[in-house]
């Protein structure tokens, strides 16, 4: 189910971008390498209240790997936002709405730098965790595997599955039950996740650190980071069989298969 280009894309080069989309508009960060190189992923990237892609991104993915790998990491601009906003996630930070923003992402990049439609991705932090979770939900038609980092499924961000067919694979990182909470209680919400992705024949895998929800940024992140990319490029759209019977090297010793 992929989104076709409305209206103009923009100019795909490493730095800030503009992408107009229904009437409005949001910015983005991007990496990339050079174009032309076919076939890499697309990492779309939903940053917690109050941060930037600029600063949660190198904590979570080696970005030379992904853009040497043919990938784009697309991180959007809350704040840069302009136009109507629709149906909060979680805590006005994103919407339902902005959707549209990455459909129009993932149509451009497929079209003018040759991402490989089989290995679009998510993942988010906090507030960007809970949009990352919507994206599950609603973008089920395109997404092939999502990291939600203390997010979860919360009233707010659950939809209808666009692919009832797809549950995209999920690594679920958070911390433990009394300290992973700001408003929403993140570990019950993730533990949630896990079970509304079992429901639908899906696979997780659960990362509980123990930490706090600020832990994000010490140990939650860059203790994926050295199998974020793996994870993602091991699970293309519908890929089957589920490729981990059994976590690779790399995964710390806290993640199990859920």
């Amino acid at each position: 189910m992929l989104p076709a280009v409305a209206g103009s894309c923009p100019t795909f080069e490493n730095g800030t971008i503009t992408i107009n989309a229904a009437g409005g508009s949001i910015q983005a960060q991007i990496w990339m390498g050079p174009q032309g190189t076919q076939g890499g992923p697309l990492i779309l990237y939903w940053h917690g209240t109050g941060s930037s892609p600029s600063t949660e991104v190198p904590d979570a993915f080696d970005t030379t790997a992904v853009t040497s790998a043919g990938g784009v990491i697309a991180g959007f601009i809350a704040s840069s936002r302009s136009g109507t906003t629709s149906g909060n996630t979680g805590d006005d930070v994103w919407y339902q709405s902005d959707a549209v923003f990455a459909d129009q992402v993932v149509a451009c990049a497929i079209q003018q730098l040759q991402v490989s439609s089989r290995r679009i991705h998510t993942a988010g932090y906090s507030a960007g965790g809970l949009q990352t979770v919507y994206m599950w939900y609603a973008r089920s038609g395109y997404i092939a595997s999502v990291i939600s980092y203390s997010g979860g499924t919360d009233v707010l961000n659950q939809a209808g599955m666009q692919d009832a067919t797809n549950a995209p694979a999920a690594i679920v990182a958070h911390g433990a039950q009394g300290s992973d909470a700001l408003g929403l209680v993140f570990a019950q919400a993730s533990a949630s996740f896990e079970s509304v992705i079992k429901q639908a024949g899906g696979s997780s895998i659960d990362c509980n650190d123990g930490g706090n929800h600020m832990a994000f940024f010490t140990t939650r992140a860059p203790a994926l980071k050295p199998v974020a990319l793996q994870f993602f490029l091991d699970h293309p759209f519908k890929v089957t069989p589920e490729p981990y019977t059994v976590l690779p090297s790399g995964f710390p010793s806290y993640c199990k298969i859920d």
